[in-house]
């Protein structure tokens, strides 16, 4: 029998758990995964161009991590139809979205100032020309261009001063895995070639990926990020839909990963878009490898060991492709 002090100091541990997991969330989110300007932003969409073209129909760092966490949390789940966060349709119902919107607006801006390599936005005029509409506070129709919108000195707003002090999360990078660490073997994984694909997630998905380099120098670091991509993700859109994305998740079965632990990539996640009939979507995502496979301490391994674990939505979701390559940081 557990004390009512026990399970006081239990339920304690787990909210500190649950925030330092946040926390790497949000570091994952605009420095691991957000290497680059396609990983932060997502795939491109331009005229003329096929819907998904080479996986790069990709979700964007934040907007498939806390993003969609946030919509998640807010949302409730036991009413699918209900004006809430938790679907694509009702979302704006909610007052709370443009709070959280706002945020996402926030994150933008701390990504930029992070004055990482790579952290550029996209200079195409086809991303800069991209407009909206929308009614204005005397309810005429605006458009509004994404180039107006890149300089927060043109909105004459701003967030606060970015400093390690006032946000926790710039050190919230998981922790280094010990090399002492007991694992599990991987001789009976099976190669990514060996699969047929599209492949179901209707079960934990792992297989081994060849990589296109090991033990990279520092000066390689700086010059092209190692990306693992996911591409070909097709789905029920109007189901909420998340699985997550471990690499090298080599400890023993009975050795709960979370993601606070090195080992976790990411994830997958998408909220309902409509309470409609049955409608099939496609997407893809990116994670970044390059600390990851520092903190596992796996750099110089020929292949990286990747899991896909179903958590919600997956009986009929399905994967094309699942690869690594090196992006050029310069790229934009």
């Amino acid at each position: 029998m557990v004390s009512n002090g026990s399970m006081h100091f239990m339920h304690f541990e787990l909210i500190l758990t649950q925030k330092a997991c946040n926390l790497t969330t949000v570091y994952r989110d605009l420095v691991r995964n957000g290497g680059d300007t396609l990983s932060f932003f997502g795939g491109e969409y331009v005229a003329g161009d096929a819907p998904v073209a080479n996986g790069a129909k990709s979700v964007g760092s934040v907007e498939a991590g806390s993003h969609t966490a946030v919509h998640r949390w807010v949302g409730d789940p036991t009413q699918p139809n209900s004006e809430d966060m938790g679907n694509f349709y009702s979302a704006g119902y909610d007052p709370v979205f443009y709070c959280h919107h706002a945020n996402v607006d926030r994150m933008w801006k701390l990504w930029k100032d992070l004055g990482i390599a790579g952290h550029v936005e996209p200079t195409s005029t086809d991303w800069l020309n991209a407009s909206y509409v929308f009614y204005d506070e005397n309810q005429d129709l605006v458009r509004v261009t994404n180039e107006q919108c890149v300089s927060l000195s043109k909105l004459n707003y701003d967030y606060v001063e970015n400093s390690k002090e006032v946000f926790p999360w710039r050190n919230s990078r998981p922790a280094k895995r010990s090399t002492s660490s007991q694992v599990a073997s991987t001789a009976e994984v099976p190669t990514v070639d060996k699969l047929t694909f599209p492949v179901s997630l209707d079960k934990i998905l792992k297989v081994r990926v060849k990589r296109p380099a090991v033990n990279r120098s520092a000066a390689d670091k700086a010059t092209a990020s190692e990306v693992l991509l996911i591409n070909g993700i097709k789905f029920d859109s109007n189901k909420f839909v998340k699985f997550d994305v471990f690499v090298n998740d080599k400890l023993k079965d009975g050795v709960v990963t979370t993601p606070c632990d090195p080992e976790y990539a990411g994830g997958f996640a998408q909220i309902p878009h409509s309470d409609m009939a049955k409608m099939s979507m496609n997407s893809a995502a990116r994670f970044g490898l390059t600390e990851l496979l520092e903190d596992t301490t796996t750099e110089g391994e020929e292949y990286a060991t990747v899991t896909l674990v179903p958590r919600a939505g997956c009986e009929d979701l399905t994967v094309g492709e699942i690869l690594i390559q090196l992006v050029p940081l310069s790229s934009t």
